[in-house]
């Protein structure tokens, strides 16, 4: 049986991915960091990505035949808080994990899970992935030389190393952080009753690429198979949808009607209109497409935030 190890399998796209390799027959490890989870089918180790020595025992002791590289400290704006702890997970801790492969399991497979932030402000649209990395953050940095270090160690080493460059994506469980969850927790407060019915808001009117994340790791998985070793994949929808529209489609699934006001402080006049992906490489490498529609995505985010306010209400 193909043996599976999945980095950061405790995050967010982890969870969907782990659920995902489950449901297609695979053996799969999955580390944490510090709180072991509760899915069951898989085996947990625990293991910090910045503990050279922790990563060297956790290659030998998996030997994996497909590993993702998912472990990553993942807030753009956070970021410039922790600098140090940034670098030292998300480049540090992929070198790490690189050089433990190189050593004791040279045959894996592996999926480095880059990001778009890589490209900064763009160009020309859609971004390709030929298009030059300029990151503006110091998570943006952190990716943009873990991406460029994974090739290195294809050109070197003769790993077997794809890059995948995620856009924006979202769905059930994704931490309120990020902007479509914490939307979509807010009307689902509203429509419980636990929040005056306002939200505040920034710029409504840029455009990003969003997917759902149960799409983005079925493309993970076809790269890991079908991709070409060395080569860069953008994952996205290939299409932009407004802020505004995310929100204009959350609000509809709400029974109240809901003010919308422009909070000052939440205006980023940096931000760039527009960005979304060239996703035509990833589609003829693996024949990947999306499945699930924004609607679709949003709701189901929506009655997930619906039933977690639920049960903590129960719980207190």
């Amino acid at each position: 049986m193909m043996r599976v190890l999945v980095t950061g399998a405790d995050g967010f796209v982890g969870r969907h991915l782990l659920q995902l390799l489950l449901k297609n027959g695979y053996s799969v490890a999955g580390t944490f960091y510090s709180h072991r989870p509760q899915l069951k089918g898989i085996e947990w180790l625990q293991c910090n990505i910045r503990e050279r020595n922790e990563v060297d025992t956790l290659i030998r002791q998996v030997q994996p035949d497909h590993v993702y590289h998912l472990a990553a400290i993942s807030s753009p704006t956070g970021s410039f808080a922790a600098e140090r702890l940034v670098y030292d997970t998300n480049f540090w801790g992929t070198l790490n994990l690189l050089e433990a492969i190189r050593n004791f399991a040279p045959q894996s497979r592996i999926l480095h899970v880059g990001s778009a932030q890589c490209y900064g402000k763009p160009n020309e649209l859609p971004i390709t992935e030929s298009h030059e990395l300029k990151p503006e953050s110091p998570y943006a940095v952190s990716k943009a030389a873990a991406d460029l270090l994974c090739y290195q160690y294809f050109c070197t080493h003769g790993l077997h190393i794809i890059r995948a460059r995620p856009f924006n994506h979202t769905g059930p469980g994704q931490d309120a952080s990020f902007v479509c969850s914490n939307f979509a927790k807010q009307v689902a407060s509203i429509e419980l009753g636990r929040q005056e019915p306002t939200i505040s808001v920034g710029n409504l009117d840029i455009e990003r690429d969003f997917s759902d994340v149960r799409d983005v790791v079925c493309a993970y998985e076809l790269l890991i198979d079908k991709g070409t070793a060395g080569e860069a994949y953008n994952v996205g929808a290939g299409t932009p949808i407004s802020i505004r529209d995310i929100l204009s489609h959350l609000i509809g699934f709400c029974s109240e009607p809901v003010h919308v006001q422009v909070e000052e402080s939440l205006l980023r006049g940096s931000e760039s209109k527009k960005i979304y992906a060239d996703i035509k490489k990833v589609s003829v490498a693996t024949g990947w497409r999306s499945h699930y529609d924004v609607q679709t995505t949003l709701n189901d985010l929506f009655v997930t935030w619906l039933h977690q306010l639920d049960e903590t209400a129960v719980k207190q």
